[in-house]
């Protein structure tokens, strides 16, 4: 029986704890009901005994194993409470082995040898779980402490029963079985009164020192003191109060052991809060805490987050305590906690009440009124600044006095009524009075009673408020002057439509006097079309008066006192005033605002207009764009096509160890093959770079006429014989300051274009200069100024171009040739090079008849140079000594600096080359002997080549510098144009073109009569 009394204790508290997990799903429920359950083993097993014998040999095994196994299950339940080293498990497991001797004579006595170990390893199990439950019970307060404390003591004294069992001592091993089965039963099965008194013993002492705290204490400092207390009580590793505020969001009331940030919240977190029914674990992503859970718990390092509803005034709050690991038996302490909380509040709150307090009575201080506190019999009790201001008594003359002292002469059974209406609860509003002054003097007052109430809402005095009228008539003084000085029209109307009220502005804008309106219908000023509908919304305004902005109605007309009408603009308000309702019109003449916005409706529609006229060319541009990128591919394709085929051919010759006599021959012809189509290949780039002005001019002052005559010979031959050539060139042809390579591109170009359109039956080629003088006259349908210019002529009797080919001939890249025939960069290139010097170019074509361009450039007044030295420069071979010179060399491109390097080299001079400007600086410096020249590239990655040119200026003075570039603008160029002291060996070129430039600078002739050859230094 009493083994049953024993197990019984364990069954009631197994059977609470399995109520209670049915009901929340807690894992800690779950480990504490194994707990129970591996005691309450035996309680089925003496059934089993009492009703049917002894019982099978797997029941006995299955109740002794889980006897013997409550220790691991007190462990599992201390280890959710507490950190436990993780090496405990496997030694636990390991010792609880033990009993499997135990388990195998579960029928049989059991020799005491088998039984010691089995006994030691149950009692130091729960031994050391009953330590770790002692060690967390101190880190509580309130019920929990005491809880836990039990369940130490009962977890103990079960394993010191099994051990005293053992001696063979079995009733005193049972009496301690069944008081650890009543201290389980306080632990886990407490009185509610009991687990009450022990959470109120200490939350009122906590209580106790919240009050003790000074009454202005700031509520930031109750709620930490708050907090800090829960935190201890509770053994929480962190503490949280969210409070709501009125504008919806939820803050941070108090915290502890939380770091700082901004932790504010919606209300729809806090809500997800409040609606969780059990401990929440922040970290298990996998059962969707809610977010502020997790931000909690990840601020404070922690994982278990308890809440607990906590009220306010503007919704429920909400108590957060923090921990890494679970607690047990906390609940009451909670629950007694969140009735604190509200205590708390309360107390919080004290802080701000006197704040608000002393605040109001700040306000009243302050004010410039006068504000007066009296009986109900009239004795004065309270008297701030403003009434010593007003009324000239200090605060000590009056209080205590009867406030008939300020009263004139005369009013006292006034002001007794006065005070009567109060003591009924009335109120009186701005009634003005007379009042007396210190100095004897009366002035007029605005005076508002209001009667002092007690809790039961009856009058206990009055509190008068009384204000200098003057100031009043101050501003009424003020509106007039500002309704006067309004610079719109200002007009009050009655609700029968007679004006009240006009301004000086209203005057001056309707041209009546002011005693000529008022008192009149406003009708006279609307026109007499519009009249007969005005009354009528007149009459709906007044039903329902509403503010309308300057704008916000239809426009409107007026008309003044001479007839005349205009457009207006009107803003609406109405004024409650002794004479009902006066609605108040400001009225604007809006004539020149609409002549203004007209004027800028025409603007914009202008502006789209020049918009989607530039959209159409952009469009234009980039079909033309197109039309490009296929004529150069299919162009460079071409030249491409037999460079690579001649170049196969001539490899095929000399791989053969004994080529054939005839195809050394075929190889040499294959190899001006290649030469003329790379000439083709610097024509089209030179065309691509001057269309774009980014090719190099070199301008000087030369004569058309020579220029035409030199390329005479090859036009002839460009255009063929089925086109007749004729030129009528002027004698007295004035210079201009041009590039003669562009002038003779000019010319290529348009004689081209002339031939195409005189294919194939021919025609004839007309080319005349001439001057012209250009006067204020000629520049109606021309960009260029008043000046002397010389016209360049070409006409060809061709098949013309109609007005739509006009309008786009100048078009960059447009073209009416066939695909593939032409880029459309002719008489673009000519508009370009045309322009960039200065000058224009003019187009007149008729269908079926011809067409004929005119190119017209600036004419200047220095002489034309004399460009022979320079054309025999250009043709004549080098002649005198073998070269010998140094030349410094630097180019970045590997193969380009090879072959440059070996056409130096084999015409005799000594070839320093470099990749870059680094490498060219340390060849400058290392070199022993003289460097006669330096020719560098104009791009290069790191430097560019004039400064590569200073740097070794600066190590080697005075020496001369050869630039090569094909597209050096705009690091060297101006405007396109090279300045001077800057000579350019355009890329591509050949090897006698660079022999004859390097030639120039390093042995330059004793008579040159040029600056190209050899170029002053630059600065100079």
């Amino acid at each position: 029986m009493a083994l049953l009394l024993v197990t019984s204790l364990f069954v009631v508290v197994l059977a609470w704890v399995s109520w209670r997990y049915l009901r929340r799903r807690d894992p800690l429920l779950r480990d504490v009901m194994w707990m129970f359950a591996a005691v309450a083993m035996l309680f089925v097993v003496g059934l089993l005994r009492l009703f049917m014998g002894i019982p099978p040999r797997a029941v006995m095994v299955l109740a002794i194993a889980l006897l013997l196994a409550k220790p691991l299950f007190s462990l599992r339940l201390v280890s959710r409470l507490r950190p436990v080293p993780s090496w405990w498990w496997p030694v636990a497991f390991t010792a609880w082995l033990t009993v499997v001797p135990v388990l195998t004579s579960a029928e049989q006595p059991v020799p005491r040898p088998l039984v010691w170990p089995a006994v030691g390893v149950f009692f130091i199990g729960e031994g050391l779980a009953a330590w770790l439950l002692g060690a967390e019970a101190r880190k509580r307060g309130g019920a929990a402490r005491a809880r836990l404390w039990c369940a130490a003591a009962g977890t103990g004294l079960i394993g010191s029963a099994l051990l005293i069992s053992a001696t063979g001592q079995a009733v005193q091993a049972r009496a301690v079985a069944v008081i650890s089965g009543v201290l389980y039963l306080v632990a886990f099965v407490p009185p509610r009164a009991l687990r009450r008194s022990w959470s109120q013993k200490v939350t009122s002492a906590v209580l106790c020192r919240l009050v003790d705290a000074p009454a202005d204490e700031p509520a930031t400092r109750t709620w930490q003191h708050f907090c800090d207390e829960a935190a201890t009580v509770l053994g929480a590793e962190a503490v949280v109060i969210l409070m709501r505020t009125h504008t919806g969001t939820v803050q941070v009331a108090g915290h502890a052991g939380l770091p700082a940030g901004d932790y504010e919240q919606t209300s729809s977190d806090c809500d997800a809060l409040l609606s969780a029914d059990s401990p929440i674990d922040a970290l298990a992503g996998w059962t969707h805490p809610p977010p502020a859970a997790v931000m909690f718990a990840r601020a404070s390092g922690t994982r278990f987050v308890t809440v607990a509803p906590v009220p306010t005034g503007n919704g429920p709050g909400a108590l957060l305590l923090l921990n890494r690991y679970r607690s047990l038996f906390a609940e009451d302490d909670i629950a007694a906690f969140t009735e604190l909380a509200h205590r708390a509040a309360a107390l919080a709150g004290r802080a701000d009440i006197l704040a608000e307090r002393q605040s109001l009575a700040l306000i009243v201080e302050s004010s410039h009124d006068a504000i007066i506190g009296k009986t109900l019999d009239g004795v004065i009790t309270s008297w701030n600044t403003g009434a010593e201001q007003l009324y000239g008594f200090r605060r000590d003359e009056v209080l205590g006095r009867y406030a008939s002292m300020l009263f004139p002469p005369g009013q006292e059974h006034a002001e007794g009524q006065l005070m009567a209406r109060i003591a009924t609860g009335d109120r009186i509003d701005q009634y003005r009075v007379k009042r007396r002054r210190k100095d004897g003097a009366t002035i007029t007052v605005s005076l508002t009673l209001s009667p002092i109430t007690d809790a039961n809402g009856q009058a206990t005095g009055v509190a008068s408020i009384s204000r200098d009228i003057s100031e009043r008539e101050r501003a009424e003084a003020m509106f007039e002057g500002l309704l006067e000085a309004a610079p719109d029209a200002i007009i009050g109307v009655t609700r029968d439509g007679i004006i009240a009220l006009i301004n000086a502005q209203a005057e001056r804008m309707f041209g009546y006097q002011r005693e000529e309106l008022l008192g009149r219908c406003v009708d006279v000023l609307v026109p007499e079309r519009l009249r007969g509908g005005h009354p009528h919304q007149r009459d709906t305004y007044f039903a329902q008066p509403r503010k309308r902005a300057m704008g916000a109605g239809a426009a409107l007309t007026a008309v003044r006192k001479d007839g005349t009408e205009f457009p207006a603009e009107i803003s609406l308000s109405s004024v409650d005033t002794d004479q009902g309702i006066i609605a108040t019109t400001a009225i604007r003449d809006v004539t020149d605002r609409l002549i203004a916005q007209a004027e800028r409706e025409r603007l914009i529609t202008q502006a789209e207009r020049d918009a989607a006229e530039k959209r159409l060319q952009h469009a234009r541009r980039l079909e033309s764009l197109g039309q490009l990128a296929g004529g150069v591919a299919h162009d460079f394709n071409n030249i491409l096509a037999v460079i690579s085929n001649y170049t196969e051919m001539i490899s095929e010759v000399l791989d053969s160890p004994a080529p054939d006599p005839a195809d050394l021959a075929d190889a040499r012809r294959d190899l001006g093959q290649i030469g003329r189509a790379a000439e083709r290949a610097t024509r089209l780039t030179k065309q691509l770079l001057a269309f774009g002005r980014r090719d190099l001019t070199q301008a000087e002052v030369l004569n058309l006429n020579h220029v035409i005559g030199d390329i005479e010979p090859m036009l002839r031959r460009s255009i063929g014989e089925h086109v007749h050539l004729v030129t009528t060139l002027d004698r007295d042809l004035w210079p201009v300051h041009a590039d003669a390579g562009q002038i003779e591109q000019i010319l290529v170009n348009l004689a081209v274009n002339a031939r195409d359109a005189m294919m194939p039956g021919g025609g004839t080629l007309s080319i005349d200069t001439s001057n012209a003088e250009l006067g204020a006259d000629d520049r109606a349908s021309s960009s260029l100024s008043a000046g002397r210019y010389v016209r360049v002529r070409v006409s060809d009797t061709g098949t013309g171009m109609t007005p739509e080919v006009i309008e786009r001939a100048f078009e960059p890249f447009y073209t009416t040739k066939p695909k593939g025939s032409g880029t459309g960069l002719g008489l673009a290139t000519v508009y370009g090079i045309a322009t960039a010097a200065g000058g224009d170019v003019r187009l007149y074509s008729e269908n079926g008849i011809g067409t004929t361009v005119t190119v017209v450039l600036p004419a200047v007044d220095a002489p034309p140079a004399d460009s022979a030295g320079d054309a025999g420069l250009a043709t004549e071979p080098v002649t005198g000594a073998d070269p010998h010179e140094t030349i410094l060399m630097v180019e970045d491109e590997d193969d380009l600096r090879v072959i440059t390097g070996r056409i130096l080299t084999r015409a005799g001079y000594h070839v320093l080359t470099a990749s870059g400007g680094e490498q060219a600086l340390r060849l400058c410096q290392s070199h022993p002997g003289p460097i006669h020249l330096l020719l560098t590239d104009v791009i290069m990655p790191k430097m560019t080549g004039n400064e590569v040119a200073d740097r070794i200026r600066e190590l080697r003075p005075g020496i001369p510098v050869l630039y090569m570039s094909g597209y050096a603008e705009p690091v060297l160029t101006e405007n396109g144009t090279l300045p001077d002291g800057v000579t350019i060996v355009e890329k591509p070129f050949t090897s006698q073109e660079l022999l004859i430039r390097v030639r120039a600078f390093v042995q330059p002739p004793a008579t040159a009569t040029h600056t190209t050859s050899r170029p002053p230094e630059a600065g100079q």
